[in-house]
């Protein structure tokens, strides 16, 4: 392959990478608003007996969004968790047999779990389903923030595997010498949100 077109496929690679962790920050919000509703939520019935209708409900839906959201920023970083008693020992070749079948699976797996969530996703906004509880809140928003965290997640995976067969970056192991390089030198507040 010549060097144009392996560059291009790289920098896609890292464009791809780069709207996983954008993702992933977007996750950091949700968070941030599911504290903030809970806090108030408590201090006013604590203080107040006063509670806020839905808060509960709208918690679970955005924390099942932000778990899903934040699941490409994972790939794309190589922090999934890995049982590697076996893996670390395996030799050379293997290995690259048993990535390649792995990331096939993966790929399969998600493209049956992502076709399902958009059909979710769609049959929630054309029936207008609520959830249940005090307050019926809308459940196609967070269907679909579901969605789009697999579809994304999807996307990450395929070019972990082009960077595999590209660089031979492994798309499940750190590599440990290249995250040393570029951390080292950098004060923590260049380390937060930083993560390349």
């Amino acid at each position: 392959m010549t060097t144009e077109p392996r560059s291009g496929m790289l920098a896609l690679a890292a464009r791809v990478a780069s709207a996983s962790r954008a993702m992933a920050r977007v996750t950091g919000i949700l968070i941030i608003l599911i504290m903030v509703a809970v806090v108030i939520d408590a201090v006013l019935r604590g203080i107040l007996g006063i509670a806020i209708w839905g808060v509960l409900e709208v918690g679970v839906l955005l924390l099942l969004a932000l778990i899903y959201l934040g699941l490409p920023a994972t790939q794309a970083n190589r922090e999934n968790f890995r049982v590697s008693i076996f893996a670390d020992h395996f030799p050379t070749w293997f290995d690259r047999v048993n990535t390649w079948l792995l990331l096939a699976v993966q790929l399969a797996v998600l493209a049956i779990l992502c076709w399902t969530s958009w059909r979710s996703a769609i049959y929630s906004f054309n029936r207008d389903e609520v959830s249940f509880g005090m307050v019926q809140i809308p459940l196609w928003p967070s269907r679909g923030m579901v969605s789009v965290g697999l579809s994304l997640l999807i996307i990450q995976s395929i070019t972990a595997a082009l960077e595999y067969a590209l660089t031979g970056r492994h798309p499940y192991k750190v590599d440990i010498e290249t995250e040393l390089k570029g951390e080292i030198g950098k004060s923590d507040s260049d380390l937060v949100g930083d993560r390349k």
